[in-house]
């Protein structure tokens, strides 16, 4: 993808494109519009142990994903990419990026619950999962008691840990 061209003593300078810088973001309005654009639940933000990045251009948020940790367990959620953002990666990147704070914390299995991205999440190695096969921690949590349908796909991805990744406790990745 081209970035920004311009010129510079009469020769035409192409910059490469600039990804956005995946950090720490703020449970604020922008984040919350942003989940609710895309249909996400935004009621139990607050109230979970709810670790949330996201992707900033120019200062506009353009997508977010949270983590919710416990023990070697965790929970993917509330990935979500503006609409005008879409088909240029940040997702992916999101994803890969708390996959990547999960590892190093000791995760050993990401679980998530989807309506609609069953397809988008099995390219990025995410496997349909029996409900019935949940760990208590993630089933006791308001997305999987409450917040999303009966209906909804769980999914999970065993994760591979580096040799040195710590033993964690349940609050961790929170």
């Amino acid at each position: 993808m081209v970035g920004a061209v311009r010129i510079l003593d009469k020769r035409i300078i192409v910059e490469p494109h600039k990804r956005p810088r995946i950090a720490p973001v703020e449970i604020d309005a922008e984040a919350e519009a942003l989940l609710a654009s895309a249909g996400l639940p935004t009621t139990d933000l607050a109230l979970s142990p709810l670790r949330l990045f996201g992707s900033r251009r120019n200062g506009v948020l353009q997508g977010v994903v949270g983590i919710e940790g416990y023990g070697s367990d965790a929970l993917l959620r509330s990935l979500a990419v503006a609409a005008d953002s879409r088909g240029q990666g940040i997702g992916r990147e999101l994803v890969e990026h708390v996959e990547s704070i999960a590892q190093d914390a000791g995760v050993r299995r990401l679980f998530l619950l989807t309506t609609d991205a069953t397809a988008y999440f099995n390219r990025h190695g995410y496997v349909e999962t029996p409900r019935g096969s949940a760990p208590p921690a993630v089933v006791a949590t308001a997305q999987f008691a409450s917040l999303c349908p009966a209906s909804a796909t769980l999914m999970s991805k065993a994760l591979v840990l580096p040799k040195d990744a710590p033993s964690i406790p349940a609050d961790a990745t929170s």
